[in-house]
């Protein structure tokens, strides 16, 4: 919270300054802040449920460098959200990412770019898959994402086509429990996992009015050196709808696919054996700022 914080403020007051400026900057600064609450309050309710109250912060901070024929363009995705119930708070979203991609024009036609493409992801803190367990199913960098990749990008009207032949992936766990079960695809007691495969990545940004604008991300990898009938796959979208007001509507949905990923308990072991989609979505009220055309 408090690095979200900070980070908001450096960059609207960078953001304020540049504006500032006269002669135009090749510096670009696009991001969208929110903060949301929900609260569900019951009093002698026949129907009967819970009391409970979610609270969540999202930052997606854009920081593009356009000079020239060439473009260095960065995504920074930032998201933590809880749920506080019969005096219990429980972690429904923990998010940090970053895109980084640097472009070269192309001479014979300016849509398509030669591109170098690199991410990182992982989370905050801990995460238990149900409140009661007493040991951690993830943590700090366990697990970590890493790509990095040579390709092609499109660019036009919104949207954004990334393809690579040759990427590497790295599978980061950098935890001695978790990485001694095998979590995550790691063999048993290693720390790093490492794949080469294609991948494509595609961002499409939409205003449908002065109201209502999307995000959707999409990344695909598959590995050569394991041929898998459904490749990695991560999707992200987010929807914003805000009025004339401070008030707006967030809905953000995600699904992740990785075969090296178990979240599923096939043989009622009580162990997970098998890899499955994984499916996130929540919806907030609360207040959005968004800064340049998001």
């Amino acid at each position: 919270m408090r690095f979200a914080v900070t980070l908001f403020i450096s960059l609207w007051a960078l953001n304020t300054s540049a504006q500032e400026v006269d002669a135009p900057s090749p510096w670009q600064f696009k991001g969208t802040y929110n903060v949301a609450f929900n609260q569900t309050l019951l009093s002698q309710w026949n129907a009967g449920g819970q009391n409970n109250t979610n609270a969540g912060v999202l930052v997606r901070q854009g920081l593009i460098y356009q000079k020239d024929k060439i473009r260095w363009e960065n995504l920074v995705d930032l998201a933590y959200g809880v749920n506080y119930q019969n005096s219990v708070i429980k972690k429904i979203d923990d998010k940090l990412e970053w895109n980084s991609r640097f472009d070269l024009i192309r001479h014979q036609d300016p849509l398509w770019k030669w591109s170098a493409f690199g991410s990182f992801k992982t989370q905050f803190f801990r995460g238990y898959t149900k409140p009661e367990d007493s040991l951690y199913a993830s943590n700090f960098l366990a697990p970590a994402y890493g790509l990095g990749g040579l390709g092609i990008t499109h660019k036009t009207n919104g949207l954004d086509f990334y393809a690579s032949p040759f990427t590497g992936k790295w599978t980061i766990v950098n935890d001695a429990r978790l990485s001694a079960d095998g979590a995550f695809g790691v063999a048993p007691g290693e720390f790093l996992r490492q794949e080469l495969g294609a991948n494509i990545n595609l961002r499409w940004q939409h205003s449908y009015s002065k109201s209502i604008k999307s995000d959707v991300r999409i990344n695909v990898f598959e590995n050569y050196m394991e041929a898998n009938l459904i490749p990695d796959l991560n999707g992200d979208l987010l929807l914003v709808f805000k009025g004339d007001g401070p008030l707006s509507v967030t809905l953000r949905s995600q699904f992740i696919y990785d075969g090296d990923v178990m979240v599923k308990d096939s043989d009622g072991d009580g162990k997970l054996d098998a890899s499955g989609l994984q499916l996130k979505q929540l919806t907030g009220v609360g207040l959005t700022y968004q800064i340049g055309n998001s």
